[in-house]
């Protein structure tokens, strides 16, 4: 009777050891594939980050020939507060971000709403929504350049038709700004609208058809039931445009450069000057940390309150 209870035991001994084994080389295994991608991440992501923090506590202007990093300390980010063209970059990048970013969701809801509803020819309009989203934001800068031209532009004869008088709107301090922000709505707008849609889609219709019944009103739904159950998809949306509005560059670029005179100059823009137009690597640097702060900060309350409301 022992070898029997025996005979058993062993056996499920050796298994163990045998899947045991087998779990350890699955495991390097799955290291040695993932090696590749970890080393190529910390050589193109990792080293030059940490490379660019060391270099914002130097000074160094790779202009001068056979000049050297000379360490400064934090000389390079106390500088930050007493400059005046960081100082309005940060005013410019805000009032980009806070202005369109508002538009793009009162516009976005609206047409998300509509392009849900069983209206005809809701299917041409997400095919012409389809458009901006198609075009690289290099194309989309240019085309608009050309757009907003104050002698031959489209727009310019537009308004003309109904006897406005011509604008500068690029070569205009006053209206640049309001020039790019209408540029950032018209390509960004629909990514807005299809995750709205989207997140509306799947809500569920048999809440919508009690508070039908309960006499609820289209505002009252939209209202109490709608946005309530939305707000994890608005957060989501919320936080991708905001972190892609905080590092527009390329629209910017192609448009006005940052002009004029700085009315358009968003923090990217004065880093790319900064950097690698007049070479001063470590103020550079020091403003990419400093964006780089700012980004992640606003990224950390949009998850924080992301993650109040799965817990609610």
């Amino acid at each position: 009777m022992a070898r029997v209870v025996e005979a058993p035991t062993r056996a499920g001994l050796r298994w163990r050891v045998w899947r045991g084994g087998r779990y350890q080389q699955e495991r390097l295994l799955s290291a040695l594939f993932l090696l590749p991608a970890l080393l190529f991440l910390l050589v193109t992501s990792v080293y030059p980050l940490l490379y660019s923090l060391v270099l914002s506590f130097y000074t160094w202007n790779m202009s001068i020939p056979n000049s050297r990093p000379v360490f400064l300390g934090i000389g390079n980010y106390t500088g930050l507060v007493k400059n005046p063209q960081f100082l309005n970059s940060i005013q410019v990048t805000f009032l980009f971000v806070a202005v369109s970013i508002c538009i793009e969701f009162v516009l976005g809801m609206a047409l998300a709403l509509l392009i849900t509803s069983r209206l005809r020819l809701i299917g041409l309009l997400r095919t012409a929504l389809l458009v901006p989203i198609m075009m690289t934001p290099v194309v989309a800068g240019v085309l608009w350049r050309s757009l907003f031209h104050s002698t031959y532009g489209v727009v310019n004869w537009a308004i003309g038709l109904v006897g406005l008088p011509p604008q500068e709107w690029l070569g205009s301090a006053s209206q640049a700004l309001g020039a790019v922000i209408a540029v950032e709505i018209w390509q960004q707008l629909p990514v807005v609208i299809f995750i709205l849609a989207a997140g509306i889609s799947a809500l569920p219709v048999e809440i919508f058809d009690a508070a039908r019944v309960d006499g609820a009103t289209g505002w009252q739904a939209f209202r109490y039931v709608t946005l309530p159950l939305l707000k994890p998809v608005i957060v989501v949306a919320l936080l991708l445009r905001v972190m892609d509005a905080f590092k527009i560059f390329d629209v910017i670029f192609t448009l006005t450069q940052g002009g004029p005179g700085g009315a358009t100059e968003v923090l990217s823009m004065l880093i790319y000057k900064t950097g690698l137009k007049f070479f001063q690597i470590g103020q550079a640097t020091a403003m990419s940390w400093v964006f780089l702060v700012f980004i992640l900060v606003i990224s950390l309350l949009f998850i924080r309150q992301l993650e109040r409301q799965e817990e609610r």
